[in-house]
């Protein structure tokens, strides 16, 4: 066993044992890692054999560059491409879909890959094809190596070579990523951290896509406040009510919101069937409505308000509408941006607080440029 620095010189060594069969121990951005080229099968069993692992368990790719990683994605979403560029070289291990090798480049399984924020080891990478498996060189369940002395009393005795950079600055294992079905679900947290909508509300996070934000989706359980006579201080208190749920199951940066319609003095919510939803519009028919928004973020909460007008329609009208947009999920039984010209006359002051998710406090707190 070899121990070298993280000079042009250990460079050569390290790449040289790579591309021969060997396993490595190197630096990273996070915490020392246990590596083998992808090309040498049982160098890479060697990796799990070493840290004590279940040996079916995937080991994550880490690349040099974009260039690198190219080589083994099956093809990126505009999510998951939003991720790697935003986060690469850095953090963020993102589960994606790689080549099978076949002719015509069909993607048959997900692997994690990543590119570190490690210019002596996105080099080492480079120098060695463009990936390596890499692994955390620690035996598993136990605390991950920071720098080389750690990851040579964990694992290095049986690597051929330890390339000694001195202590990581990460000092945490990344997080691990995957886009699914559009949206990102944390697989490991780690020092990337995205925001959390504590909502299921497919408009909300239609607003959010479309501002660029990155967020995971997790449902709040808190039960809702209703103050008739006091619509702000109803959105207000449920908003922050569904945020600190999610902060006592310990997510950061949460953001919430809560949406009511409101009428001489009556709180429309949620209509419980498409009967109640009906009702609701014919409540609202012709008349002049207001919707109220409450948002929290990080302590901060805003209230907005938006009024809204509408058409006169006849039972026909909300019969069809209530049947073609099945508005049991929305407030006040009908939803905007899903065809609300069928019953929206005209609104004053921001559209997205009407469909659930007003952009001026994101603003304000920075969330969005």
């Amino acid at each position: 066993m070899e121990i070298v620095k993280t000079d042009a010189a250990g460079l050569e060594a390290a790449a040289r044992v790579l591309l021969g069969g060997g396993v490595a121990v190197i630096p990273t951005d996070t915490v020392y890692g246990l590596a083998a080229h992808p090309s040498f099968p049982e160098a890479v069993s060697r990796l799990a054999s070493i840290k004590r692992r279940d040996a079916a368990k995937p080991i994550a790719l880490l690349a040099g560059d974009a260039e690198g990683a190219a080589k083994f994605l099956g093809g990126l979403d505009a999510q998951a491409e939003r991720l790697a560029a935003r986060h690469w070289p850095g953090a963020l291990t993102l589960v994606l879909p790689v080549r099978s090798g076949a002719a015509d480049g069909e993607a048959t399984r997900f692997e994690g890959l990543r590119v570190p924020d490690h210019e002596w080891t996105r080099s080492l990478i480079r120098a060695c094809g463009g990936a390596l498996r890499v692994t955390s060189a620690n035996l598993s369940g136990s605390m991950a190596a920071t720098d080389a002395a750690s990851a040579l009393a964990s694992v290095g005795l049986s690597a051929d070579i330890v390339a000694d950079g001195g202590v990581s600055p990460g000092g945490a294992a990344s997080t691990v990523a995957k886009v699914c079905g559009g949206r990102i679900c944390v697989l490991r947290e780690g020092p990337v951290e995205f925001m959390t909508l504590a909502s299921a509300s497919p408009r909300r996070a239609k607003i959010l896509d479309g501002l660029g934000v990155d967020f995971t989706v997790e449902k709040s359980d808190a039960a809702e406040a209703a103050y008739p006579e006091d619509p702000e201080r109803t959105v207000r208190e449920n908003a922050l009510a569904k945020g600190a749920a999610l902060l006592a199951r310990g997510r950061r940066r949460v953001l919430s919101a809560d949406t009511i319609v409101w009428l001489d003095g009556r709180i429309y919510g949620k209509p419980r069937d498409l009967d109640e939803a009906a009702a609701f519009l014919r409540e609202l028919n012709g008349r002049i409505h207001t919707v109220f928004t409450g948002v929290a973020y990080d302590g901060k909460t805003k209230v907005a308000r938006s009024d809204v007008k509408f058409r006169r329609l006849s039972d026909a009208d909300i019969a069809a509408y209530v049947e073609l947009v099945r508005p049991t999920d929305r407030a006040g039984a009908y939803d905007i941006d899903e065809r609300g010209d069928m019953i929206v006359e005209s609104y004053e002051g921001e559209y997205e607080n009407i469909m659930g998710l007003p952009v001026g406090p994101l603003r304000e707190w920075g969330i969005v440029g």
